[in-house]
């Protein structure tokens, strides 16, 4: 059983427990003793199985709780929250649903359990029925900061884009903040989608709104870079290019794949702007993902590169990449099995780390987060 539920499983308890006891101090000494410790008593043993690491019998106390007094909507919302945290989702979804059966259910207790209940949908990958409780609560409560993430996060995990950022406009007006760099990723994610369609002109529209908003936003630059590439456009590829590099050195190496897939350009002009670039900034992730992407073609291109560059891996990592490339005689096996295994990029928020680069971190959901992984090896 993990903290969080313990957490949770506490916290629950221990405010349950004052819920129950401190009404009767105050208008219910009335009430017969024994029906309050027939309340009371299953919180107390709850709260000592937990202490105990008991976490599934204190459950058990939640539930005794529950049935004895079945008229409390707070209990029934602790319990909902324990039940999700075990990743029991149905029972999760029952127990809100019924409350929200309820006649005479306080507004501020509806909107609490249409809430949770669309929590319940999106933790157990129900996504669309999530959106519609999450839209059924913004009806009643249009400025649900919450409700607005939670809705915005599903739109962007279904890539449904334009909906994402419809939403995104609603929570700057809600918080009266800026998100131009999110919203700089989301008309890059519309650029990519219109690239991949065959839409170019549409894709040109979006990549320029979301470089407007953030010129370091490399998704966007890359369509455009693509878009010129593709069309003969050298001096605008390499403006776009000089840009990336200005304002994102660190995802500027991304663009190695792309020139190289434009061969006679990258032979007539693009190889002459990396090393250009290469020699003002000596950035080592440039160096290795040039080398491994022409080594990935031919070894013997990569080791004249190598060569030319002049470049001496500075740390461990940095060296295994590079003897990756080359299939280094003294340890072959060891040097590429560990390149197929390591990350390679850190999202700078969160710390998570994936082996292929995403726009957006799988954990925290920031945008723009994930960079290279460099510097020694822990």
């Amino acid at each position: 059983m993990n903290t969080l539920l313990l957490a949770i499983m506490a916290a629950a308890l221990v405010a349950l427990l004052v819920l129950l006891l401190f009404p009767r101090r105050h208008g219910e000494e009335g009430e017969a003793q024994a029906s309050e410790d027939a309340r009371v008593s299953p919180l107390l043993r709850g709260i000592n199985y937990l202490l105990s690491d008991q976490p599934d019998r204190a459950l058990q106390e939640m539930v005794q709780v529950a049935r004895l007094r079945s008229e409390a909507a707070d209990v029934y919302m602790a319990l909902g929250e324990m039940f999700r945290a075990r990743g029991e989702y149905g029972r999760a979804v029952r127990i809100h649903q019924n409350l929200l059966a309820r006649p005479g259910l306080s507004p501020e207790m509806k909107r609490a359990a249409q809430y949770a209940l669309a929590v319940d949908f999106q933790t157990g990958g129900l996504l669309d029925r999530a959106l519609k409780q999450y839209r059924k609560l913004l009806e009643l409560e249009p400025d649900h900061v919450p409700a607005l993430k939670a809705s915005l996060r599903i739109r962007e995990q279904s890539h449904e884009w334009l909906e994402a950022e419809a939403l995104l406009s609603r929570l700057e007006q809600v918080q009266n903040r800026s998100y131009h760099e999110h919203r700089a990723y989301l008309f890059a994610q519309m650029a990519e989608k219109c690239l991949r369609d065959g839409d170019d002109e549409q894709a040109g529209t979006y990549a320029r709104k979301a470089i407007e908003l953030a010129p370091g936003c490399a998704p966007a630059c890359f369509v455009l870079i693509e878009l010129a590439l593709r069309d003969g456009r050298w001096p605008d590829a390499e403006r776009m290019m000089r840009s990336l590099a200005e304002h994102n050195r660190e995802h500027f190496p991304l663009v190695v794949p792309l020139l190289l897939r434009f061969e006679q350009v990258y032979r007539d002009k693009g190889r002459a702007l990396l090393m250009e670039i290469w020699r003002d900034t000596h950035d080592e992730e440039l160096a290795l993902s040039w080398l491994e992407h022409v080594g990935a073609a031919d070894r013997q291109q990569a080791r004249a590169l190598l060569d030319e560059l002049g470049f001496k891996p500075a740390n461990l990592r940095a060296r295994l990449r590079v003897e990756a490339v080359f299939e280094d005689e003294r340890n072959p096996i060891f040097a590429r099995a560990w390149r197929r295994q390591v990350n390679n990029y850190i999202c700078e928020q969160c710390g998570v780390g994936v082996k292929e680069l995403r726009w957006q971190c799988p954990q925290c959901h920031a945008w723009g987060s994930m960079h290279p992984q460099k510097g020694d090896i822990a």
